[in-house]
């Protein structure tokens, strides 16, 4: 399944989300395949990815040191 997430980020740059999102990158290519990360502003950016497995990257997404990150830097994410 491809998936394309458009994240805003309201309390932080592109940069500060991007370093956060590939802290946890060997955990998510467990569950999906072909990641491409495209800032679009300061403040956004859009992710393409193949799902893999979908339980095993909803596990990931709920983790509670993520989800504390994301709340933190002000993540919001819109999958079209």
């Amino acid at each position: 399944m491809q998936i394309t997430a458009h994240v805003r980020i309201s309390n932080a740059t592109f940069e500060e989300w991007a370093a956060f999102f590939e802290s946890y990158y060997e955990d998510r290519v467990k569950y999906i395949k072909s990641e491409t990360v495209i800032k679009v502003s300061n403040n956004s950016a859009e992710v393409k990815f193949e799902v893999s497995d979908l339980d095993g990257l909803t596990a990931l997404s709920a983790r509670e040191d993520i989800l504390a990150r994301e709340a933190e830097l002000g993540v919001s994410i819109h999958l079209v």
